[in-house]
């Protein structure tokens, strides 16, 4: 067993986002509405969806189809469904019972700051000019609940002092915000525990366009990093403690 244990935390706000691929009638309909009236629209067609009457007729006022048929918004993630930090939030480290007894243990912080970069993945960048040529490009909508709280959390055990320049982080870019997408230690990925979720919504976010599926980085791409990664990794934490005389 080994003598050390360590969890290591993110940051407390985040969220859980998705993004999937609409009709483009929708897209096209509201691509012109303001974040707030965006929000309203996707919420409209969310409750309307789980309150439907089968043998009542209704009618959209506003004319603005459904963004997919039975559309529910945590189910229209076709292209990415996360859920974490920000990946601006930082980290931060508790040494905790080498022996798992007390996995949630505050008392001994060790260390607070930024992971270094190991990768940044294009998730969800896409445009709101509507695209010439639609071969590779899909209408979507991204929706998102902003959150604060404690996300995913990831222990490390070693026999060694926790070292910030081993800490590694995976991110993934989209237009409402870039968040931790994997923890690594001494480059070997971490896995997420989500036991000790516990997070309160703040608020919603949402937006349309078109997505460029070429430039998409799938999350599964990054399942085995090559030599290119691991190496610029090195050298990034080279360079943060040479910044830090350490």
């Amino acid at each position: 067993m080994a003598k050390r244990r360590f969890r290591v935390e993110g940051g407390i706000y985040g969220g859980e986002l998705v993004i999937g691929k609409v009709s483009n009638e929708f897209v096209t309909k509201v691509i012109s509405q303001d974040e707030s009236e965006l929000i309203d629209t996707v919420l409209s067609f969310d409750d309307w969806h789980q309150e439907i009457d089968e043998n009542a007729e209704h009618e959209d006022p506003e004319q603005i189809p459904s963004p997919v048929e039975n559309y529910y918004m945590w189910e229209c993630d076709d292209i990415e469904h996360l859920n974490g930090p920000y990946a601006d939030g930082g980290f931060t480290v508790y040494e905790v019972p080498a022996d798992g007894e007390d996995d949630y243990d505050y008392d001994n912080e060790v260390w607070q700051g930024e992971a270094i970069c190991m990768y940044s993945r294009e998730g969800g960048y896409f445009t709101k000019e509507q695209p010439k040529e639609m071969e590779d490009n899909v209408p979507v909508l991204a929706f998102m609940s902003s959150e604060k709280g404690t996300f995913g959390i990831w222990f490390i055990d070693t026999d060694e002092d926790f070292d910030p320049y081993k800490l590694g982080v995976g991110i993934v870019e989209t237009n409402l915000a870039e968040m931790v997408d994997r923890v690594y230690y001494n480059k070997v990925e971490l896995d997420t525990d989500y036991d000790y979720n516990d997070t309160t919504g703040k608020c919603y976010h949402a937006d349309v366009g078109w997505l460029n599926t070429k430039w998409h980085d799938s999350f599964n791409k990054y399942d085995e990093l090559d030599e290119e990664y691991l190496a610029g990794f090195d050298e990034n934490a080279s360079w943060e403690r040479e910044q830090n005389e350490e």
